[in-house]
């Protein structure tokens, strides 16, 4: 790889970086030190860098990450395998840090580099690191260990090889649970290097061994790695260490998650042993599973249960797996009956037709008709399975009149759920049976009374034509969807013209054009036939988005003739509603716009009127009314899609005269948009986020850059709107709305502004600003997923890392606005910083919280005293609050968690007793942010 292949960064302003305070500097060091090994060459890597990060204390787990991922594709940088060793030192140092993620890199890492060590090597180096992780005092060090065995094991001579047996052994037997945890995942893959003469001996105990233990969490790993060990087994040695072990935990082991896991790979095992153990242990095995008293097992049973019949004779499953399929069926949990109703019907080919006819279809009825969406739903899904085996007469007489009586059900969601699978009934039942039996209903839905029903109507007539063909849907959809354009009712009127522009694009250019596009306009034109019925505004609006998404399909010639005119007329309509939210226009009128001089002050005039109701919306507050923020937003996209297609058509060459002409005299005014006074929902204004300062409004002919300050209003009105409905309660839209502003931020963020010299007046659209409010909007939006899930009753352990994802989230928001690349920090207002660290430091709190909760779940009350009091002394550095609201928010947290830690420690001295671990062996709190954001996709 040569040093020319990406810029090189000077050298010692790298390695500074290194030792920086800034978090974000040292990140961005290490994520280069590929580019500094190769500035220094092999040697000096390997005397000089390597050394150096051995020795690096950084503290930081993000960089700790990305050093461990980094070293782990470091060996050409060291001279090769021949060198590789000099990476073992650092990465055995990350290998016994706290964090989980930073070890489990460093631990991968080690394995990468030690698989292409030579032999030589490893049994010097790289073993020797192996016993001195195991033998490591803190648990750290001997958790690493167990994912390092399988690489030193092959290349040890035979004495070391075992001391390495006697070793892994006694990890198995460690008086941490976390050690015991981590050599029971790890058991599979060591034991697959091990001769097989110690398997049934050295293994085998070790199998024992965890599966003896009085942890249940070390259990059920040890279950999980007993079908690797069954093949690697011969049948008979399978049969008498492990099958006892798996019919045992079946029957027996006190904890549910045990026999969940049995459940899960009691298949596997099946393999492993042969058919008569099979048989005779583990058929009875795998029925007691199905009828466990826990739902959570009888669910992992249930979804195996299509595979496990696959293994046996027909005879067998109808004798013993059939009853127990009847029984799940009509299982008191939902879930359990949609796990059984996701694989059931599979069950059809395995059991043949007869006892298809006489045992499975009655349970499919029954599912058909259960009260879970679910589970009638899988059942549908997966009619081909059925239909293969007994036909489809005897399908058509069983099954397809519950489905024909759910299509027609008074509840509107399972008719929308129904819809959404008659294409794929479709495709299983063939063209012909469906126009018998299933033709009208799809026609029927197109006029439903529920809008959700009537859209997904629409939306089934075009798959249908894709799925039978434009001849098929020539003569058997066009004909009745075009005769309901007459319907009295406007509604019904809007879903026809929807279905229109659905099918033009699958029936080609010469049929919109002689059956598709007549209708349309004569739904736009017509004044005697139809005249009281089109007066609603809404079907003129439809009309022109119709004719807006025929252009691409029709002729050119067709455009200029006929879709042309319609949407002149209807740009000039005197309904003030369809005039000025029509932008139809924009493709087609606009174009003639620009041609001809002489309309050049309408188009200009449209610029201000639109332009006008933007800063209206951006002056006026919502006080948390929804419908505002509404009407804000569509007043914004309505100019963000105008200003769009204004841009494009004037950077056509054969455009550009009359553009430049144009915009000669087009001035824009404008003033910092985060300078005007807009309250949002949680006491933030719009100026908050800078200083108060009086930018005198400016005038520019740039309409690109007006096109970005936009953009950057119209974020902000989506994080308005995600912080409205948030106070509602709606939770989904809310972070839908969030993750949409989040979005936006970013497509602002990648915009260059190099060649705009009064960039400066606008700090708003600089990339760190950008960046972070795109991070802030994700950690609002992960608050109130957190929020949610703690409604849902979500276990505390993934609430705490949820919060905990908060934190990350503004921790990496308040990196990017205090960064040194960030030129306007210093117009950063306090309030803004204020509300910034204080919602991290809130968040880092609840996660303490919710953390030591599900600590306490599990009996360790020790730690969760433990984590709460960090936690408040924490708060208690991070927290410098000025705002009151801020300061409430935080007295009520904080009191909350003094309650929580003040009852556990009253239980732990009365009755439990424990130790109060010190800081450094409190768990970590670790976060998951799961909210992404939804790209912005530029209108075009």
């Amino acid at each position: 790889m040569s040093m020319t292949d990406e810029p090189l960064y000077p050298i010692a302003v790298l390695i500074d970086e290194l030792k920086n305070d800034d978090i974000q500097l040292r990140l961005n060091s290490i994520r280069r030190l590929s580019t500094i090994a190769r500035a220094l060459g092999e040697e000096r890597t390997r005397k000089e860098l390597i050394p150096f990060l051995s020795e690096n204390n950084d503290d930081d787990d993000e960089v700790l990450l990305a050093m461990a991922e980094e070293l782990g594709v470091f060996i050409p940088y060291v001279g090769g395998v021949e060198h590789a060793h000099v990476l073992l030192p650092p990465l055995e140092t990350l290998s016994t840090v706290e964090e989980t993620c930073v070890r489990e890199k460093a631990v991968e890492s080690l394995c990468r580099v030690g698989s292409q060590m030579k032999e030589s090597d490893l049994v010097e180096h790289f073993i020797p690191l192996v016993k001195r992780l195991a033998a490591g005092e803190w648990f750290t060090a001997r958790v690493s260990a167990c994912g390092v065995f399988h690489i030193a094991y092959p290349s040890a001579p035979d004495a070391v090889k075992t001391e390495l047996r006697s070793i892994y052994t006694q990890l198995c037997q460690d008086d941490m649970p976390m050690v015991r945890r981590a050599a029971a995942t790890n058991l599979g893959k060591f034991a697959a290097t091990i001769e097989s003469a110690h398997l049934k001996t050295d293994v085998m105990s070790m199998f024992d061994d965890l599966t003896q233990d009085d942890q249940d969490s070390v259990r059920l790993l040890a279950v999980e790695g007993c079908a690797a060990l069954g093949k690697l087994l011969e049948p008979q040695d399978c049969v008498a260490h492990i099958l006892p072990v798996i019919v045992n935990f079946s029957q027996q082991d006190k904890s549910w998650r045990v026999r969940y896991m049995v459940a899960n790979q009691l298949y596997e095992l099946c393999e492993a042993v042969g058919p008569e153990p099979t048989r005779t242990e583990l058929v009875p095995a795998y029925v007691r599973l199905l009828r466990d008293n826990e739902a959570e097992v009888r669910i992992a049973a249930a979804g195996k249960v299509t595979k496990f019949c696959r293994i046996l004779n027909p005879e067998l499953a109808i004798q013993h797996i059939l009853p127990c399929v009847k029984e799940l069926s009509t299982d008191s949990s939902q879930h359990v009956r949609s796990a059984l109703a996701s694989v059931i019907m599979g069950m059809a080919p395995v059991l043949g037709k007869d006892a298809t006819i006489e045992h499975l279809l009655p349970i499919f009825l029954s599912l058909l008709k259960d009260e879970f969406p679910d589970v009638r739903l899988n059942i549908i899904s997966k009619l081909d399975q059925v239909n293969q085996v007994i036909g489809i007469d005897l399908l058509s007489q069983s099954l397809l009149p519950a489905i024909v009586e759910l299509a027609e059900d008074r509840h509107w969601r399972v008719r929308l759920a129904i819809i959404e699978y008659i294409p794929l009934l479709a495709s299983q039942l063939g063209v012909g049976f469906f126009d018998d039996k299933l033709g009208a209903l799809c026609m029927q839905w197109l006029q439903d009374k529920v809008h959700s029903i009537r859209e997904a109507a629409a939306n089934n007539v075009k798959r249908l034509a894709e799925e039978f063909g434009p001849e098929w849907a020539m003569q058997h959809i066009v004909p009745q969807v075009l005769e309901m354009i007459n319907n009295p009712h406007y509604l019904y009127r809007m879903t026809i013209l929807r279905a229109v522009s659905l099918l033009a694009p699958v029936m080609g250019s010469e049929i919109t054009c002689s059956k598709l596009l007549p209708v349309v306009m004569t739904a736009a034109k017509d004044r005697q036939i139809i005249f009281y019925y089109h007066r609603v505004p809404n079907i003129k609006f439809n009309v022109a988005k119709v004719l807006q998404s025929l252009i691409p399909i029709v002729d050119q010639s067709v455009v200029e003739k006929t879709i042309r005119p319609g949407l002149v007329e209807l740009s000039e309509d005197p309904d003030v509603d369809v005039s000025r939210a029509f932008f139809g226009f924009k493709q087609i009128v606009l174009g003639n716009v620009i041609k001809f001089t002489e309309k050049e002050t309408k188009t200009e005039l449209n610029i201000s009127l639109s332009r006008k109701q933007v800063e209206d919306s951006i002056g006026r507050s919502s006080h948390g009314v929804e419908a505002i923020v509404r009407e804000d937003l569509v007043r914004i996209k309505a100019y963000l899609l105008f200003l769009r297609y204004m841009i494009d058509h004037m950077n056509k060459p054969c455009n550009q005269e009359i553009s430049n002409r144009f915009t000669k005299n087009l001035m824009i005014r404008w003033s910092s948009g985060l300078n005007l006074d807009c309250k949002s929902s949680n006491g933030l204004s719009l100026a908050s986020i800078f200083q108060p300062k009086s930018t005198p409004f400016f005038q520019s002919k740039d309409m690109l850059f007006e096109l970005h300050m936009i953009l950057f209003i119209y974020a902000l009105k989506l994080r308005e709107k995600a912080m409205v409905l948030a106070s509602k309660a709606d939770m989904v839209e809310s972070t839908k709305a969030y993750r949409e502003a989040a979005g936006v931020f970013d497509s602002v963020c990648k915009i260059g502004h190099t060649d705009w010299s009064y960039i400066e007046k606008f700090p708003e659209l600089t990339s760190p600003v950008c960046s972070s409010l795109k991070l802030l909007c994700l950690a609002e939006g992960q608050a109130v997923t957190a929020n949610k899930a703690k409604e849902k009753g979500t276990s505390a352990s993934l609430v705490a890392k949820l919060h905990y994802g908060v934190t990350q989230f503004v921790a990496e928001a308040n990196a990017s606005l205090l960064s040194k690349t960030n030129t306007q920090v210093k117009q950063l207002s306090s309030r803004f910083l204020d509300y910034v660290s204080t919602l991290g430091a809130l968040h880092e709190l609840k996660s303490g919280k919710h953390l030591a909760e599900s600590l306490e779940s599990e009996g360790e009350l020790g730690e969760a005293i433990g984590v709460l009091r960090r936690s408040l002394a924490r708060a208690k550095l991070t927290t410098q609050c000025r705002s009151d609201t801020w300061k409430s928010i935080f007295k009520k947290e904080r009191e909350q968690v003094i309650t929580m830690m003040n009852k556990y420690e009253n239980l732990n001295e009365s009755m439990m007793l424990q130790r109060i671990p010190l800081e450094a062996d409190l768990p970590t709190l670790q976060g998951d942010k799961i909210v992404k954001l939804i790209p912005y996709i530029d209108t075009k």
